[in-house]
């Protein structure tokens, strides 16, 4: 985007519907990571699972809610930090804004200079949030495949963590 584009309304307005595209399209990616990690659960910890089952499931994530699919996920995964599960719970909470609300609660704004400009960077932030939340639960899948390996047990990282999380296997569940 040009900073010249935001010296006009019609700029200003064909920035706003751009970056909620971003931004919903984020969103996307969010609710995909979440439905993968799902797949991957079951896939890892299901070993009856055929391809027939498997396809099936992915069908019934497919039609699943945004927040069905983070409650799902919270059944199997606790995460050691507090703002990593806020960002998830904060993510969904404006997701939801975004896909349900958003030019609702805005349409007043559209129309004066200063609160078009507010509403990009809304946009922007909320576009942000959703892709750090969907880059979380992506490296969360990469990081429990990766500890399913039978060759998992050979390897040690000297490097840091960000956070831990537990995954409640199916022989674990409370």
């Amino acid at each position: 985007m040009s900073y010249n584009m935001l010296k006009t309304e019609e700029g200003q307005l064909n920035a706003i519907f751009a970056y909620f595209g971003s931004a919903a399209q984020h969103a996307q990616y969010f609710e995909a990571a979440l439905g993968k990690f799902l797949l991957v659960y079951n896939k890892l910890t299901n070993s009856a699972l055929t391809l027939d089952v498997f396809e099936a499931l992915d069908q019934k994530l497919q039609r699943k809610t945004m927040g069905t699919l983070l409650r799902e996920f919270k059944k199997y995964v606790r995460i050691s930090d507090s703002n990593v599960s806020r960002c998830l719970e904060l993510a969904l909470e404006k997701r939801n804004f975004l896909m349900h609300r958003y030019f609702l609660e805005v349409e007043h704004k559209l129309g004066l200079k200063k609160d078009r400009l507010s509403l990009l960077t809304e946009l922007v932030q909320i576009g942000s949030l959703l892709e750090q939340a969907a880059a979380l639960i992506g490296g969360m899948s990469v990081a429990f495949s990766t500890a399913m390996s039978p060759k998992a047990k050979n390897v040690h990282s000297e490097e840091k963590p960000l956070f831990s999380m537990e995954i409640i296997l199916p022989d674990e569940k409370p």
